[in-house]
């Protein structure tokens, strides 16, 4: 098996992962247009993988090479469903859905006639062929969907929340990442003579599928810029790491002479390295972060910060602003407020950071309401997606509340964090940190309380 035929095989099992993740996938909100999309290009990479396993020598070749254009005519007017159905605009222009697909409707009868290819040529594990008239029409009905596709979502992004604008750029981006490196390996570098690759940019639509997927099925996005850091740390400490060895096997058998062709001095090398390399390791480690800006360090050392001001501090309104401080470092937000349970009321939550008038009361306010009930951090863009409570959604706009978590201790709501952060999407390693501070400001708060509740009745005495 030739290394494009292997690549090939790959990126169809990648496909076929795909296609069982969203059809197994509780998440169902616009999972058609996606699912159809992929099993087109998953059923056009199946018709290589035949042709080039099975196929080569067979007088049935032709066959199956013009079978291959099939699936690909309706990977357009898909892609145009997909994307009037990401702003539910799919069921607004019902005349016109057939339209899109009508140029398929005619162009397939003649995938298995000479307009599709007249001739193909075999070489050693590869396939060439003259395309037909077809493809010249097929490519303008490819370029003008995709492109009208693109204007549709860049028309509409402004009108929805902040999950499917995030949804539409990943969209963008997957778009042209595929793009540029299909035209990269299919029409710039043969251009220039250098054909070896051009198996590459067939394949790239691996990139697409996955990305899109990726976003679709999800409403908390990771940071790239977090996790493109994260791995590139981890790839510099383990070639540190293996450097360091591989720097000392060069010098044991060459200076030192060590002849390795011995049992006994590899098991004593092998026990060397498993006794030093945590070692090593962490050295490894030291120097990567020290060479290297690491974004996540930041959330730690504000996760640190956090728990050494919620472990010290008995001075409620210092632990309040030491603590919007350190949210500050990791979140960007506008405003933060913070109720407590009225000590006479625990139905009754008065703003205490920053002081304030404002109040919310357990039987008027959903948000308090859900809180109580799920425990739970309340992420403002995930309420308006997922549209299970609109009278919740409703009230988190009028009160400019992006993300809420409830201040818990003994089983009892004392208190709730809110944070206006602008209608800015909050990335996962933001709401981990959220959950971690909510674990510590739990504790904190509820044994602040209850320190300054004693001290009150030991001065009442």
């Amino acid at each position: 098996m030739t290394l494009d035929t292997l690549i090939l095989l790959v990126v169809w099992l990648i496909n076929l992962g795909l296609l069982f993740f969203i059809i197994f996938n509780k998440n169902k909100q616009r999972r058609w247009p996606i699912l159809t999309m992929i099993f087109l290009i998953w059923l056009w990479q199946s018709s290589e993988l035949v042709n080039l396993l099975f196929l080569l020598d067979s007088p049935s070749l032709l066959l199956g090479v013009r079978a291959g254009l099939l699936p690909t005519l309706y990977i357009a007017p898909t892609f145009v469903w997909l994307s009037y159905s990401l702003v539910d605009s799919w069921k607004n222009i019902r005349r016109y859905q057939q339209l899109f697909f009508l140029p398929a409707y005619i162009m397939s009868p003649f995938a298995f006639s000479k307009y599709n290819l007249s001739n193909i040529i075999v070489g050693q594990n590869s396939v060439s062929y003259t395309p037909g008239p077809i493809y010249f029409y097929f490519a303008v009905y490819f370029i003008i969907l995709m492109s009208w596709s693109l204007v549709v979502l860049i028309r509409q992004r402004s009108r929805y929340d902040q999950v499917v604008k995030k949804q539409i750029d990943y969209i963008f981006v997957a778009t042209a990442l595929t793009a540029l490196l299909a035209l990269l390996f299919i029409f710039v570098l043969p251009l220039l003579g250098v054909t070896a690759f051009y198996y590459m940019g067939v394949n790239s639509s691996v990139i697409f599928t996955t990305i899109v997927t990726y976003a679709l099925f999800r409403y908390r996005f990771l940071d790239l810029k977090i996790s493109f850091y994260k791995t590139l740390v981890n790839l510099v400490r383990l070639l540190l790491t293996g450097l360091v060895y591989a720097v000392l096997y060069v010098v044991l058998i060459g200076p030192v002479q060590v002849d390795f062709t011995r049992t006994a001095n590899s098991i004593v090398f092998l026990v060397f390295f498993g006794l030093t390399a945590p070692i090593v390791f962490g050295v490894a480690s030291l120097a990567a972060k020290f060479f290297i800006y690491h974004p996540l360090e930041r959330i730690i050392q504000a996760e640190n910060n956090i728990a050494v001001i919620l472990r010290s501090s008995q001075d409620l309104n210092r632990l309040m602003s030491s603590l919007a401080k350190e949210i500050a470092q990791v979140i960007d937000y506008k405003e933060i407020f913070i109720y407590l349970a009225k000590r006479n009321d625990a139905k009754s939550f008065h703003q205490v950071y920053p002081v304030g008038e404002r109040t919310l009361h357990m039987d008027h306010d959903l948000i308090l309401q859900y809180l109580a009930k799920n425990q739970d951090l309340l992420h403002s863009p995930e309420v308006h997606y997922l549209g299970t409570d609109s009278k919740l959604s409703q009230e988190l706009v009028e009160h400019h509340i992006d993300i809420s978590f409830p201040i818990y201790y003994n089983n009892q709501l004392l208190g709730v964090l809110m944070l206006d952060n602008n209608k800015k999407l909050l990335y996962q390693q933001q709401l981990d940190f959220l959950r971690e501070v909510n674990k510590y400001l739990d504790i904190a708060i509820g044994s602040l309380l209850l320190y300054q509740q004693a001290m009150a009745n030991q001065e009442e005495k």
